[in-house]
């Protein structure tokens, strides 16, 4: 007999990859699940979403969970390839109380902590993949490019999210931490709300204008996680955010001329405070992130420009 068996060392090394074909992701329901399940689905992956709800994308397998602990039993420790770490509260869904900034914070972190806890009892050769936000470096009205070696910053989202990779870091496989930025999407996120005030004719964007959007097209999000999770060998940190950040009035003015829209003005940044309170901060400020590590690693972007996005975005 041959060193792959009964089947032969061709057929046998194919059961074992098809065999490896799972995924789990957390937070399957979520705007980049929504998009990322039927990807996977079709490259033949299983996909196994952990969600609150009961409820998975069409085709995916639902398991139920609370967001802070994962039974035993309830994922498959044998042929699972990774597990993708998207849970958490949204961060523009509300306006920032005491109660929303704590559930934004334990359901990210809580979360985490759950999917290593599982990963180091059942599964420890299990990659985690696991999100972030480029909110880990704070707000600033500079226009330094930042990479991923860039220290964090001091506001509540920086704490979120050192936090949040604090907790994925315990793993016992060294992760993967995207720190993600601004997705743009039709579906869904903060890109529908960015277009209401141009749906009305007049375009605007959050004062002063020369803070930082770093921002990133969803099929491109999509791309990045399948293209890691098929890259067994890339580990740590990498921003993921399309290779050109523009500023906030640089963005609208991009979607102004697309919508044929000629007055453009700034909210001022005390009006945004008085409607939104503490969660303006996260628009008056901003951040050039770049995705240096994944340029390095030769990922290809879809969307490097503002441009080649919103002319996708907007037909």
């Amino acid at each position: 007999m041959d060193a792959g068996g009964a089947f032969g060392p061709t057929l046998g090394y194919t059961l074992v990859a098809m065999a490896q074909r799972t995924v789990a992701i957390t937070g399957g329901t979520g705007l980049i699940g929504r998009a990322l399940c039927p990807v996977l689905l079709e490259k033949g992956y299983r996909t196994i979403v952990l969600s609150r709800s009961g409820r998975a994308p069409a085709g995916a397998e639902a398991v139920r969970w609370d967001g802070k602990s994962i039974p035993s039993g309830l994922l498959p420790s044998e042929g699972l390839s990774a597990i993708i770490n998207l849970a958490g509260a949204g961060i523009a869904d509300k306006r920032w109380s005491a109660a929303y900034k704590q559930e934004i914070r334990e359901s990210r972190v809580q979360a985490t902590q759950a999917v290593v806890q599982w990963l180091e009892k059942n599964a420890p050769q299990v990659r985690l993949i696991s999100a972030s936000a480029v909110g880990y470096y704070g707000t600033s009205l500079l226009r330094e490019r930042v990479s991923e070696d860039f220290p964090s910053g001091s506001d509540f989202l920086a704490g979120v999210a050192r936090a949040w990779e604090s907790a994925a870091w315990d793993a016992p496989r060294t992760p993967v931490i995207f720190r993600i930025g601004v997705v743009l999407s039709k579906n869904g996120g903060a890109f529908p709300q960015l277009l209401r005030g141009f749906r009305l004719g007049v375009g605007s964007y959050p004062g002063p204008g020369e803070q930082g959007f770093s921002w990133v097209h969803i099929e491109d999000v999509v791309r990045a996680l399948i293209w890691v999770l098929e890259h067994p060998e890339i580990e740590g940190v990498l921003n993921l955010t399309a290779p050109i950040p523009v500023s906030m009035r640089a963005f609208a003015e991009e979607v102004a001329r697309r919508l044929n829209i000629r007055i453009l003005i700034a909210i001022p940044p005390k009006v945004l405070h008085w409607t939104l309170g503490e969660l303006a901060d996260m628009l008056v400020g901003g951040i050039y992130a770049e995705p240096v590590r994944l340029l390095e690693e030769r990922f290809v972007f879809r969307y490097r420009t503002v441009k080649e996005a919103l002319a996708e975005l907007l037909g």
